[in-house]
């Protein structure tokens, strides 16, 4: 129960507040949106930077990586012998504790209604163990269910358990089957299990199998797949550098020996380390993190340089209560206790709405409405959050109440019981008003500048034409069993079979067979290659490189632009013949010395790896791709003889559904299954999610800084011209015109911001200098303004402050001197 001189304060700060409606309301939403995002932002990068790992000596889990150099140039950032990390697997090494392989795939099961798609973990007995996975039910793998064991067994993510066996208690024991495989299934992982993302980021694992069921394929010391993960435990005192140096030692003569008729590897070099494992689960999610914590700081420096403008507002209007308090006794700690009182009346309220903001801001980072950020199902309104956000409410009611104490001019207060001037008022630093009104300015300028400098290149990334062809659907085919029982050349004649019924049953005027298309829902980066004149070329063109048969090309949007596309016995022969892209058919021409890429034609070209060459048949034209910064491409007429892809384009106001596809493939061949099915259009929404997210955000960050921003200019400005009106009365009783008055009111409020533009050019100067001679290169050009966008912000706030300015002069230059003159 709150001491009875306690509750007379409160109870005292809350009726002069009901005085003051409009002025708590404002205080409470500012401090309340702006708190809350900053608690969420923070929170975030906490979860993101310093929040322990939820997995037992986190520290010592590293995963193994590679790079692969020629020359000492970088050929490929991400490359690592597939046989080398199985290898290493199987051999003992003195500093390692404990190793486990993980890799992940989507397949169809067989048995369940629908045959919905999976994403699969395959992963040996020790993984799941060395993140302590809680579960629900049931066990982990057994040792003797491991490495070449061949046990079909299956564990169960929560979420399968409970949307597809209504979480049965007695799932166990049951099956599920995978490209005719029956998986047993001995237990089912917890809700509370926080799986550790070392795959493509926001991968969920919906079921985990032994790894022996991999769908890789046959491995090798010259094959790399960005599915495979080796993950090590070190002992404690085991040093990551020797470990690396001893990989480097044992696997540099295994793949110079593998790899010595290579024409491609033959000259390269692997070099190896290891990554943390919290280093892989941040990913490139740091960026996107410190992004948003900044703008919610800025926002909140708008938000208290507002808040301090308004405060000193209302002091100012509180002449008359403040001089009669100081007339009965009040000093000082009085007013001080007095303003603490008010500003923790509101603090409530705002903090209600703060953690209200802060949960709105969980769930849409949970929903992916920012992408796909590691560890957000650890985020929430936890104690830390709730503390965090106290003290900062505390902090911030502290600092307010003794600064705005310390801002009152006492002596003047004591002095004007004596006074009854016109035109007297509580008197703070004019200084203070002008520098609260420039650095308010300056922050909201910055912000204006950086968020229409991201807006601009998000919006010109999402109306860039990308070339594709929207208006098809991407179908993902899976033969099941087939897979392996199957010879390529029959699994090639299955799926051209299945590719032509489709087609006949659903009407479609394409329906095309390749490999995976330029952008789908697989891991980006998949069908990177490259491209020379010769075999032991030594400069080599990297290019994307894609296959399909021409119906497929066109599906994907490709314009014929000199040659001819793939002919049917072309495709069927899979001669050697390729499609490039015009930019990469303009950079081969400037290779040669040609005028012409039309040039081209019929000469010879060598893909990355291939002894023998292709000719050049035709020119197509470029894709512009999301995340892609390089249109070169090259085209072959091979038919994949496992996971196909029909693109399928049908006649205007027609649609295709997943379940009339299964139903044609059944027809073909009972193991063939839809195990992927989306529009070309949400594929490539998926792709440019972070435009879109760019977009929203920094136009709504804009808006609110514009917004507090006004807020805070309006009520420094109202207070001036208060201050002045008996000033500007006589000026008009002497004959100024209402003009002359409107300029000089607005040359008093343009000096504030002409500051802030001074200060941010100097500040912004003095960072590219020392950016010049001491930090990166990169981090400088991330920090470039736009002279156009910083022209932009400026004639922002200048026509907004000319708004408020004119808006609140006009009540004066409409009314009689006199009136001014008398106090009225």
């Amino acid at each position: 129960m709150l001491h009875p001189s306690l509750h007379s304060w409160f109870h005292t700060a809350a009726l002069l507040l009901r005085q003051q409606q409009l002025y708590a309301l404002t205080i409470i939403l500012t401090l309340g949106l702006t708190l809350g995002a900053l608690v969420a932002t923070f929170n975030l990068n906490y979860q993101l930077f310093v929040a322990p790992l939820p997995y037992p000596d986190a520290d010592r889990l590293h995963l193994v990586r590679g790079s692969m150099w020629q020359q000492d140039k970088l050929m490929s950032p991400e490359w690592l012998p597939s046989q080398a990390q199985l290898d290493l697997y199987r051999q003992q090494w003195p500093e390692v504790e404990t190793k486990a392989l993980h890799n992940i795939s989507i397949d169809v099961e067989q048995q369940l209604p629908g045959n919905p798609s999976f994403n699969v973990g395959l992963v040996t007995p020790e993984f799941l163990p060395m993140f302590n996975a809680p579960l629900a039910l049931g066990r982990h793998f057994s040792a003797d269910e491991g490495l070449d064991s061949q046990v079909p067994v299956a564990i169960l993510s929560y979420a399968v358990w409970q949307q597809h066996f209504q979480g049965a208690t007695d799932v166990a024991g049951k099956t599920l089957q995978f490209r005719g495989v029956s998986f047993t299934i001995v237990g089912v992982l917890a809700r509370d299990f926080v799986e550790p993302v070392l795959a493509a980021p926001g991968w969920s694992t919906d079921v985990w199998l032994g790894y022996d069921f991999n769908d890789v394929g046959a491995l090798s010391w010259s094959f790399n797949s960005n599915q495979i993960h080796l993950l090590l435990k070190l002992k404690p005192d085991s040093d990551p550098l020797q470990l690396v140096h001893s990989f480097e030692q044992w696997a540099t003569p295994e793949f110079a020996a593998a790899n010595q008729n290579n024409a491609f590897l033959q000259n390269s070099v692997v070099r190896w380390r290891l990554e943390p494992v919290r280093s892989r689960i941040l990913g490139d999610a740091a960026g996107l993190s410190l992004s948003l914590l900044a703008g919610s700081l800025l926002l909140c420096a708008i938000a208290i340089a507002n808040i301090a403008n308004l405060v000193l507002g209302r002091a100012m209007a509180q002449q008359r209560s403040l001089t009669i308090r100081i007339a009965l006794g009040a000093r000082a700690s009085h007013l001080f206790r007095q303003y603490l009182t008010e500003f923790s009346v509101l603090a409530v309220p705002a903090l209600l709405l703060c953690l209200a903001v802060a949960q709105a801001c969980y769930q849409s980072l949970q929903a992916g409405y920012a992408g796909p950020i590691p560890r957000l199902q650890e985020l929430g309104s936890g104690t830390f959050s709730v503390l965090f956000a106290i003290g900062l409410l505390v902090v911030l009611c502290l600092t307010l109440a003794l600064w705005l104490t310390r801002q009152l001019n006492y002596r003047q207060l004591q002095q004007s019981l004596q006074q009854s001037g016109k035109g007297t008022a509580v008197q703070v630093s004019g200084r203070t008003r002008q520098l609260l009104l420039m650095s308010q300015t300056l922050f909201c300028l910055v912000t204006l500048i950086y968020c229409s400098q991201i807006f601009m290149q998000a919006l010109a990334k999402l109306r860039q034409p990308s070339g594709l062809d929207l208006h098809t659907y991407q179908v993902a085919l899976t033969q099941g069993s087939l897979l392996d029982s199957l010879p390529p050349a029959e699994s090639r004649q299955l799926f051209v079979q299945a590719a032509a019924a489709v087609k006949q049953q659903s009407n479609a005027s394409l329906a095309g067979l390749g490999a995976y298309p330029p952008i789908s829902y697989w891991q980006a980066g998949f069908p990177m290659s490259s491209v020379s004149w010769q075999t032991d070329a030594t400069t080599l063109i990297a290019a994307n490189r894609y296959s399909g048969d021409t119906e497929y090309l066109t599906a994907l949007g490709l314009q014929l632009q000199s040659g001819e596309l793939f002919s049917p016995q072309q495709v069927l022969n899979q001669d050697n013949v390729v499609l490039i892209s015009a930019s990469l058919a303009r950079r081969l021409a400037a290779d040669l010395g040609l005028d012409s890429s039309i040039s081209l034609l019929d000469k010879p070209l060598y893909l990355r790896g291939a002894a023998t060459s292709r000719r050049i048949i035709g020119i197509v034209s470029d894709l512009t791709l999301p995340g892609q910064t390089d249109s070169a491409a090259v085209y072959t007429p091979q038919q994949p003889s496992a996971f196909p892809h029909l693109l399928v384009r049908l006649p205007d106001g027609q649609s295709l559904s997943r379940e009339l596809v299964n139903q044609t493939l059944a027809q073909v061949h009972p193991q063939l299954k839809v195990f992927r099915f989306n529009t070309s259009a949400e594929i490539f929404a998926e792709h440019t999610q972070d435009a879109k997210v760019a977009t929203v955000v920094t136009a709504a960050l804009s808006l609110l800084a514009l917004a507090l921003a006004g807020l805070g200019i309006l009520a420094v400005i109202r207070t001036q011209i208060q201050l002045r009106q008996y000033e500007l009365a006589v000026r008009q009783s002497l004959g100024a015109r209402p003009k002359h008055l409107l300029q000089l009111t607005l040359l008093d409020s343009f000096k504030p911001l002409l500051w802030a533009v001074l200060l941010l050019a100097v500040s912004y100067s003095a960072l590219q200098l020392s950016l010049r001679f001491g930090w990166s290169f990169s981090f400088a050009q991330q920090l470039q303004i736009a002279p156009l966008h910083a022209a932009l912000a400026l004639l922002t706030v200048l026509l907004l402050t000319a708004a408020i300015v004119l808006g609140c002069m006009r009540p004066l230059l409409n009314r009689p001197a006199v009136q001014a003159l008398r106090g009225q």
